[in-house]
């Protein structure tokens, strides 16, 4: 099995915890949501091409190069909002990077606002090879979606990465965007991209408030060789090993177990033992507080923190280098959730129903990942759109096999579709030696 000795395993036995458990049921999202949003063109903007502007950053290893900025929103000339979706105007107070961000309020009519760039004329914009990374802020809503579509190079030829937030609300945070769909794919070409578009809505359907947002610093990053897929699983339940494990194994792969800490020994868990067992074969064991009944963003900010401290330093006792990574209960980032994640640890993982830009860049950023109980055909699009465009799917489970569990056959199946795919299965270890986390 690869990377059994790639880390330095501390083997120390300790007791068991107890108590009630954190559990990840909390928000649901709707994997499966990709319909790409359109809406007449009105043909504004100056066909400015901005793309190459900022400086570039070593990934490490064998990664390219760093970001570069392809908007900087520091001029809106280029920029109009698409007809009856609402306003756009500079904000010089609420800024991410620069002296000024693109604000955006939604229409009164369609609660959503959009925003586009066009007539690159001679010279369209080049994302061939590349992956797209947004800083975003709602102060409207606490769930929100955000997507940015390219028209390659038309509207029937559209890429969109769309990207579901369960919070921060009134935070900066950094969307890595992923490809969640796209129209008459064979035709696409993404070195003729004439048409940019962002769009952000509720996403309650039934809300009566417009959506007000900011979008900052639109960087590009050099796509890697292989796109990339992350089988994660959280709870630490015990079938994590007896199915999960057991069967990646003959796969040759390896996982990302978010551990409850209090539950380890207990009866349907994972014991230490068997967690060993499983880093020895490359596994991340991660952070995932023990919230209980009352969801992480409900408690004072305090009580967030201990219950992050508390499940970090169990990890770090015991010689779990995941301890550095953490994976949101209940799916919810409260304001104060985020700001004690980016304080606690190197990357925060939560739903988001999409695919992940690689190389991601990681301030500020929520990896995002997608339900492996969903739909199994959206399920194998995002292994697909993964390998298309170089990027990383992370697929999130919880019980395999027996009652309520995702079936094995099931589970098999998409282990064989990901095996058959030319993507590399990867821990978020693997990510940082890659220069994936820049």
């Amino acid at each position: 099995m690869r990377r059994q000795t790639r880390r330095t395993f501390l083997t120390t036995v300790g007791a068991a915890g107890t108590a009630g458990l954190a559990g990840c049921s909390g928000v649901i999202g709707n994997d499966s949501d990709n319909s790409s949003t359109t809406s007449s063109t009105n043909g504004k903007g100056d066909g400015t091409n901005t793309g190459g502007e900022g400086t570039t950053t070593e990934g490490g290893n064998d990664a390219p190069a760093g970001p570069q900025t392809f908007e900087g929103f520091e001029k809106l000339g280029p920029w109009s909002a698409v007809d009856g979706q609402g306003s756009l105007k500079k904000s010089t107070k609420v800024k991410y990077e620069g002296s000024q961000s693109a604000h955006i309020v939604g229409s009164k009519q369609t609660k959503q606002g959009m925003i586009h760039r066009v007539n690159f004329g001679d010279n369209p914009a080049d994302f061939s090879g590349k992956n797209l990374s947004l800083a975003f802020k709602c102060t409207s809503h606490d769930f929100v979606k955000i997507a940015v579509q390219l028209y390659a190079p038309d509207r029937g030829h559209i890429v969109e990465m769309k990207r579901t937030l369960y919070g921060p609300k009134g935070k900066w945070v950094r969307v890595n965007l992923g490809v969640t769909s796209e129209m008459d794919p064979k035709k696409i070409d993404l070195s003729k991209v004439y048409e940019v578009r962002i769009i952000g809505r509720s996403t309650d359907p039934n809300t009566q408030k417009p959506i007000e947002f900011y979008v900052d610093d639109l960087k590009t990053v050099p796509a890697p060789d292989k796109g990339m897929v992350m089988l994660t699983f959280d709870d630490g339940l015990e079938s994590q090993y007896t199915k999960a494990y057991k069967t990646m194994k003959k796969y040759g792969f390896s996982g990302v177990d978010a551990i409850i800490s209090d539950a380890v020994f207990d009866d349907g868990f994972l014991n230490r033992t068997q967690m060993n067992e499983m880093v020895n074969d490359g596994w991340d064991m991660i952070c995932h507080p023990n919230t209980q009944a009352t969801p992480m963003d409900k408690r004072p900010k305090k009580e967030q923190e201990k219950l992050m401290k508390e499940c970090q330093q169990w990890l770090k006792k015991y010689g779990y280098d995941g301890h550095k990574y953490m994976a949101v209960p209940k799916n919810v980032v409260g304001p104060n959730t985020f700001d004690l994640a980016q304080k606690h640890f190197d990357l925060t993982l939560s739903f988001g129903a999409s695919p992940n830009a690689l190389p991601a860049i990681q301030k500020n950023t929520i990896i995002s990942r997608m339900y492996g109980q969903g739909d199994l055909k959206n399920i194998k699009q995002k292994i697909d759109h993964a390998a298309k465009y170089k990027q990383l799917s992370p697929l999130l489970f919880h019980k395999i096999g027996g009652e309520n569990g995702v079936p094995e056959k099931r589970f098999e199946n998409i282990l064989k579709y990901i095996k058959n795919k030319n993507v590399e299965v990867v821990t978020i270890s693997d990510l940082e030696e890659k220069g994936m986390l820049i």
